[in-house]
């Protein structure tokens, strides 16, 4: 098991055999490696955690196909992970890091049409942790929504 709650308290998960504390990286490489070598539980629970985050330039288009989107409210997508600020409040810097990673813009509208050839999401919400904690960034990324919005009939919201 893995996510954000995993990962901000560990402690709360005894029953689980593995946990996958942080994001994708060297972590994930990990439990996937034990997971294809191992058939029987451990005799105690394993934790791995990420030390190496993945450029989010690395990480593969998800893998929409294998979904019917016409099925579901609502599309995630992600653009950017982290946070550059210190809000007392927020724990994502903590978990995701003070150094925002981004897609490419191209990367983003390849998702998108990924997305439409598996149905119609009919909205996208972007999951980034502080959408516009890069303005730069997301100012490059604006005229490649549009863009793809205007090519495609404005499909979603």
């Amino acid at each position: 098991v893995g996510g954000p709650s995993v990962s901000g308290c560990p402690e709360y998960y005894p029953d689980f055999d593995i946990l996958h504390i942080g994001e994708l990286g060297d972590a994930t490489d990990r439990v996937i490696a034990y997971i294809d070598q191992q058939t029987q539980r451990p005799p105690e629970q394993i934790r791995w955690e990420t030390q190496v985050r993945l450029p989010l330039t690395e990480f593969p288009i998800p893998a929409y196909h294998l979904i019917n989107l016409d099925h579901y409210f609502i599309a995630n997508i992600q653009f950017s992970s982290g946070c550059p600020y210190r809000c007392e409040f927020c724990d994502i810097p903590e978990l995701y890091g003070r150094n925002p990673r981004m897609k490419t813009p191209e990367q983003v509208t390849a998702e998108l049409d990924a997305m439409l050839r598996s149905g119609d999401p009919g909205a996208v919400y972007f999951v980034d942790d502080n959408f516009v904690g890069n303005r730069k960034a997301v100012m490059e990324l604006l005229p490649h929504l549009i863009e793809w919005q205007k090519r495609h009939g404005y499909p979603v919201q």
